[in-house]
């Protein structure tokens, strides 16, 4: 046998100048020894944010040739032999496993030829692997073995189609023996082409054992025997394709872990932290060679950051810097006896007004109507709207009590209670508002949206709280938004007592929006406790009071900002408070931002949504 293979490298010397040498990449290296590694994903410009703690490294290693490329053609034996010695075709299965475990960013092409008697090209060459999958599911089965005219057509595939500095790999696999002078033959042409062969026996015929021992070790490639056919697919992941045994992984000089290694390719995970990550890959080869490839990976972070706005006056929290008055309508109309969670809607919505009245500053004067409270809805009472308790100093108490005696009759004279509003604020030239609480729509043939821009005009803005709805019948929220938006007020939803407490405050209290450059990006209000999350950037911060405050504010990864404003006399000042809050991501904030500045989304629909939501 030896004698043979000594025959066999001295027919091979001749071509020892023909195998092909990869040249050294940005991101990979070669040996003085031929050993080759290159990282091919991250590339070397990859910026990760802060919130991927693990990032994957992958790329190519090789002995035989080029990391850049591989190529690779699997030459299948479908003799008639195989239907005894592989009845489940398992070396199929373990072909296309092969397949599925390179890794998948590497620039890889895979062709696949079968042989008996002669060769035939099933799939040439294509990086489309559910293409070489189904050829290897699609091969046929019949004929003898001629193993050398399996080599030859993929030969001329690599010849015709192989590219420049690639690694070169045929992936013969076989249960029998040959013809010895043709295999022999097709070494010598795999040589001279620079291809590398890995063979892989089914069975233990000591005759194909000699030839494929000869073809693999004439071309630098290995043997690997397999007795049990349910084997094979571990086998073929098994092969040491490219002449690497290992490749290990670290990060900034951490302890070495193994990679997946694959047909060359390998794979595996490393953890990242917000800086500066040196990462290593280093190949060992099957006899012993090593050699490494790095890569310097950025991670930015890129954590949101938190605003939150706040007033005082007289070294007091307030909701508004200035003076403002603010009248409550109450829907309490018949169809407030509707319940959600077990309770009528009435019941919960008197408890919050009752408990948010405490809450209220006293700086924060309050008046409060209904309507529908006094006439049953048999009546068509459409006039049905009163001022309970108007405008006063030191009014807390009548309010409380008028709340308690609330009791849901009529029909929803909306336009009407509206239209009376704008008389109960009589001379008054502060901040004023109109906080509608209603669970429906207009029921007297009323235009609610003409009134509200009516009491725009005189200075008033319109809130609508949508409270409760629930009855297609009775409910429609765009008539209700249309109100709020007539007058430059905010349209709120709450479907529970938590939500009515919070959209009472929301609307109440003095609202502010924030800009990027001339565009709206998000708004709230004084008082709220729900920070704002946003990228890291340059904003302003307008508070819509008489007249208006504007504040420039920095915004860097993990800040979080309590923007105060201060008013004393006539004069506001505002200042800072800075600390971090840990990682947020701020993906979908920025996507929102994006879609508002190229007008693809609305205000109301984008910000109240996402940049509100504190889920953590």
């Amino acid at each position: 046998m030896r004698n043979k293979l000594v025959v066999m490298a001295s027919v091979l010397a001749c071509f020892a100048g023909s195998n092909v040498v990869g040249q050294q990449t940005s991101s990979g290296a070669t040996s003085p020894n031929g050993l080759q590694i290159e990282i091919q994903s991250p590339t070397p410009d990859f910026v990760a944010n802060s919130g991927e703690k693990v990032i994957e490294v992958e790329g190519v290693a090789s002995t035989i040739g080029g990391v850049k490329y591989l190529d690779m053609i699997f030459v299948i034996d479908t003799s008639t032999s195989l239907r005894g010695t592989d009845p489940k075709d398992f070396r199929s299965a373990g072909a296309i496993g092969l397949v599925e475990s390179l890794s998948p960013r590497s620039d890889i092409k895979i062709g696949v030829v079968s042989f008996d008697s002669r060769g035939e090209l099933l799939q040439p060459m294509t990086s489309d692997r559910e293409l070489v999958a189904q050829a290897l599911r699609d091969m046929p089965r019949s004929g003898s073995t001629n193993l050398g005219a399996g080599i030859s057509t993929a030969l001329k595939e690599l010849q015709a189609h192989g590219r420049p500095n690639s690694s070169r790999v045929i992936m013969l696999f076989t249960d029998g023996q040959s013809n010895r002078r043709r295999a022999h033959a097709a070494a010598v042409k795999a040589h001279g082409q620079g291809a590398t062969i890995q063979t892989l026996l089914l069975g233990s015929s000591k005759t194909g054992t000699e030839i494929l021992d000869e073809i693999s070790w004439a071309t630098g490639g290995s043997l690997v025997r397999v007795s049990d056919p349910s084997k094979l697919p571990q086998a073929f992941l098994d092969l040491r394709t490219t002449g690497v045994d290992t490749v290990t992984l670290s990060v900034n000089g951490s302890a070495p872990v193994p990679a997946k290694l694959a047909g060359g390719t390998f794979i595996g995970s490393l953890p990242v932290e917000t800086g500066e990550n040196r990462i290593v890959a280093l190949a060992t080869s099957i006899d012993g060679r090593i050699q490494e490839s790095s890569i310097t990976v950025s991670v930015r972070d890129a954590s949101c950051a938190a605003l939150e706005v706040s007033a005082v006056k007289a070294g007091r929290e307030v909701v508004s810097l200035d003076d403002k008055s603010v009248e409550i309508v109450v829907d309490a109309s018949r169809s407030m006896w509707g319940r959600m969670h077990g309770e009528p809607k009435m019941s919960v919505a008197k408890e919050i007004l009752w408990d948010v009245s405490h809450w209220f500053p006293e700086d924060l004067d309050l008046a409060l109507r209904a309507y529908g409270s006094t006439s049953p809805s048999e009546s068509a009472n459409c006039a049905d709207s009163a001022l309970l308790v108007p405008f006063a100093n030191e009014n807390r108490g009548p309010i409380r009590a008028a709340i308690e005696g609330l009791r849901p009759l009529g029909q929803t004279p909306i336009a009407y209670a509206l239209n009376q509003a704008s008389r109960d604020f009589g001379t008054r030239t502060d901040d004023r508002a109109v906080v509608l609480v209603t669970d429906g729509i207009e029921s007297c043939g009323g235009d609610p949206v003409q009134a509200a821009r009516e009491l725009r005009d005189q200075g008033i803005i319109v809130h609508v709280i949508g409270f409760g709805l629930g009855n297609a019948a009775d409910e429609d929220t765009s008539s209700l938004q249309s109100i709020a938006y007539a007058s430059g007020g905010r349209y709120v939803t709450a479907g529970s007592a938590e939500e009515l407490k919070a959209a009472l405050q929301q609307t109440v209290a003095t609202s502010y929006s924030v800009y990027k450059g001339t565009t709206e990006i998000a708004s709230g209000s004084l008082g709220s406790d729900t920070p704002i999350y946003l990228p890291e950037g340059e904003y302003r911060v307008e508070l819509h009071s008489t007249p208006p405050q504007n504040m420039p504010i920095s915004l860097a990864p993990r800040d979080r900002v309590t923007l105060t404003l201060e008013k004393a006399g006539d004069a506001v000042s505002y200042f800072e408070r800075r600390d971090q809050v840990g990682y947020r991501s701020c993906e979908d904030v920025v996507a929102s931002i994006e879609r508002l500045e190229a007008g693809q989304e609305s205000l109301h629909s984008a910000t109240d949504e996402v940049l509100y939501n504190d889920a953590d």
